[in-house]
C-alpha cells in the first residue's frame, strides 16, 4: 500500500434484505470510516431475481457502491463476479458479510496477481453453519470480525481460528445524550421489535407473558414491530386482544419509523430471544431512554453488557412468569425505570455508540493491514457445477457460455442466488447449542469490558 493512497475496504453484502440490522450497520459504517480517512465501497451482490442492488440502494444512500452481478446462479459465476468487482474497485481489504463465495472469489483474486489483498469475514450470528464456514475457510482468512464476544469465542473454539486473528467489533447506535422522558401513564406501554419467528426470537412466549401480566393486574399496551413466518399464528394466539386495541401489529418498519412510532412512545422494550449478537434494537432502546426487559439469551453472557437490576431487567429464556414479574416491577416501583435508564445511558455512551463502533473498526482494520500476509493458503481453482454443460465443456468454458447466452438457472431463493453459508450443520443441532451455552456462561462475569 502506497503512503499517499487512502486505505480501502470493500464490504461484500447481500442486497435482498432492504430492511435489516446488517443494512443499518452498513449505513453508518461507510460514512463513519470515510470520516477517518478510509475509501469504503459497499459491494452489493446481484442475482436475476432476489438480490437487486438498484432496489436496495433506494433506501440506503451509499456514496460508493458496486454491483457484484451473477445471473447464472452457479458458484463459478459468483466467484468470477467477485473477482471482477475487486479488479474494478481495487480494495486493500475485502470483508464479506454472510457471503462465503465472496471469500473464495477474493482469495482467487489474491492468488492471481493481488498478493497483498487481505480477506476477512464478518460474523453477525450464532448459527452453527457460520462457524462451520470459519472452520472450512480459516486457512484462507486473514481475519474474522465478530460483533459479539461469544461469536469471537465460537470462531476460536468451533472454527479453529487463531485468537490473534479474531476481532471484537460491536454494533453502535446514535446517541446524543439523555433525552427527556415521561414516566408510564395510564398503562405500561411495551414494545416487541424483531422478526416474527419462533426458532431464534421465541415469539410464542409473548402470549403467555401477556396472560401472566393480566393476572398480575398490570394495565398494558403492546406494540409489535416486525414480520415473519409465524405472524399469523401469533395473531391467533393473542385472540381478541388485537381486536380491542391492547395489541397492535405494525408490520416491518424503517429505522426512522421505529424511533418515531415506537421508541419515542413506549416505556419498555421486551426481548424474548434464545440468542442474539447484539441486538442493535436493545442499544437503540437504551439510547432512547426506553427500559429493557430481556431474556438472558445466549450471547449476553460473555458480552457482559446487560446486568439485571442495574441497566436492564432479565429473566431466563422461556420463563414467561418471570418475564411478566419483571414487567410488573416497572409498573409498581416508582423510580425503577429512571434508575435503569441512567445506567443504560452510561453503557451506551461507553461501549455502543456509532462513534465507538467506527473507532473500533478503524483500529482493527488498520491492524489487519499491518498484519503479515498468510504464509501459505490453499489454492482456489475453477468451481465445477453439476450441469450437462460442465460435463461437456468443463466448468470454466461452461460458465463463459452461460454468461454469453444469459442463462439464469432455476429460482433457488435469495440463498440460492448467493448462499449465506456453505455449512451443512442443522440449525437445531443440540450439541452445538449445548456447547455454545456453556461457552457463554463460563466466567461471563469476568469477561473483559
Amino acid at each position: 500500500m502506497q503512503n499517499n493512497k487512502k486505505p480501502s475496504v470493500m464490504f461484500v453484502a447481500p442486497s435482498a434484505y432492504v430492511l435489516s440490522g446488517l443494512a443499518t450497520w452498513l449505513d453508518y459504517m461507510e460514512p463513519g470510516l470515510g470520516s477517518l480517512g478510509w475509501d469504503v465501497t459497499i459491494g452489493l451482490v446481484e442475482g436475476p431475481r432476489h438480490h437487486r442492488p438498484e432496489k436496495y440502494i433506494v433506501g440506503h444512500a451509499h456514496r460508493s457502491w458496486y454491483p457484484i452481478s451473477c445471473k447464472s446462479g452457479t458458484q463459478e459465476g459468483r466467484l468470477r463476479a467477485v473477482e471482477k468487482a475487486i479488479s474494478v474497485v481495487n480494495p486493500d481489504i475485502v470483508a464479506t458479510v454472510n457471503m462465503p463465495d465472496a471469500i473464495l472469489g477474493a482469495v482467487r483474486s489474491r492468488q492471481y496477481g493481488r498478493p497483498e489483498l487481505k480477506v476477512a469475514m464478518t460474523v453477525h450470528g450464532i448459527q452453527p453453519d457460520l462457524y462451520e464456514d470459519i472452520g472450512a475457510y480459516g486457512d484462507l482468512l486473514d481475519r474474522v470480525f465478530c460483533t459479539n464476544r461469544l461469536a469471537c469465542k465460537l470462531a476460536e473454539v468451533m472454527g479453529n481460528m487463531d485468537a490473534g486473528r479474531i476481532s471484537h467489533v460491536p454494533y453502535g447506535v446514535e446517541f446524543d445524550g439523555p433525552a427527556p422522558r415521561s414516566e408510564p401513564g395510564e398503562c405500561l406501554k411495551i414494545a416487541y421489535v424483531g422478526r416474527l419467528e419462533q426458532d431464534q426470537k421465541q415469539i410464542f412466549d409473548l402470549p403467555p407473558i401477556i396472560e401472566a401480566l393480566e393476572t398480575l393486574g398490570v394495565p398494558y399496551e403492546l406494540m409489535i414491530a416486525g414480520n415473519g413466518p409465524d405472524e399469523k399464528q401469533l395473531r391467533a394466539e393473542f385472540g381478541s386482544r388485537v381486536d380491542d386495541g391492547r395489541i397492535t401489529f405494525l408490520g416491518f418498519i424503517s429505522p426512522e419509523e421505529l424511533q418515531r412510532q415506537v421508541l419515542a412512545e413506549v416505556d419498555v422494550l421486551l426481548l424474548t430471544s434464545s440468542w442474539e449478537t447484539g441486538p442493535i434494537v436493545i442499544w437503540e432502546a437504551m439510547a432512547s431512554g426506553v427500559a429493557v426487559v430481556s431474556s438472558n439469551y445466549i450471547g449476553s453472557g460473555l458480552e457482559s453488557a446487560l446486568h439485571d437490576d442495574d441497566n436492564a431487567l432479565m429473566f431466563p429464556v422461556g420463563d414467561t412468569g418471570q418475564a411478566a414479574a419483571q414487567l410488573q416491577r416497572l409498573w409498581c416501583e416508582a423510580s425503577l425505570i429512571a434508575r435503569l435508564r441512567q445506567a443504560a445511558y452510561r453503557l451506551i455512551e461507553e461501549r455502543y455508540t456509532i462513534a465507538v463502533s467506527v473507532a473500533n473498526w478503524d483500529r482493527h482494520l488498520k491492524a489487519l493491514l499491518e498484519q503479515p500476509s498468510l504464509a501459505s493458503a490453499p489454492r482456489i481453482g475453477t468451481q465445477q457445477a453439476s450441469g450437462r454443460l460442465d460435463r461437456l465443456l468443463g466448468g470454466g468454458k461452461a460458465e463463459s457460455l452461460r454468461s454469453l447466452i444469459g442463462s439464469t438457472g432455476p429460482d433457488g431463493g435469495a440463498g440460492g442466488e448467493w448462499p449465506h453459508s456453505h455449512g451443512t450443520t442443522e440449525y437445531g443441532n443440540e450439541s452445538f447449542w449445548t456447547k455454545t451455552e456453556q461457552l457463554d456462561r463460563r466466567d461471563a462475569e469476568g469477561a473483559a469490558e
